[in-house]
């Protein structure tokens, strides 16, 4: 008898101890609106595709580069791609210098050892 009171009386203290000290919540960050994510359907630029290819894009910076995300069907499975564009066309060109915030190195910049 004394032991199924002892185990009611766990029961008890653990369901007070859980609503006593409730877990932390988990957040994160909101995602960048110009890197978008295909793998994660995170495409705020727009998505779109036929066939095996299909393209993902984020938003347009102030100049008018992106980056625009693809994924080629291969026989051996997909292929991702992450390039910085620019321009409205379904194949865009390629971004002015300083494109995507800068990750593209201005004209006359020296290359990074």
């Amino acid at each position: 008898m004394t032991n199924q009171l002892t185990r009611r009386a766990a029961a008890i203290l653990g369901c007070a101890a859980a609503l006593a000290f409730p877990t932390a919540v988990a957040s994160a960050d909101p995602p960048d609106p110009h890197q978008p994510d295909m793998t994660k359907g995170f495409c705020p630029g727009g998505r779109w595709g036929w066939g095996n290819l299909a393209v993902c894009d984020g938003e347009k910076y102030p100049d008018g580069s992106y980056w625009h995300q693809w994924m080629k069907t291969w026989m051996v499975g997909p292929q991702f791609y992450y390039d910085c564009v620019s321009g409205d066309e379904p194949m865009p060109g390629p971004p002015p210098p300083g494109g995507c915030g800068g990750a593209i190195p201005p004209e006359g910049a020296a290359p990074a050892n």
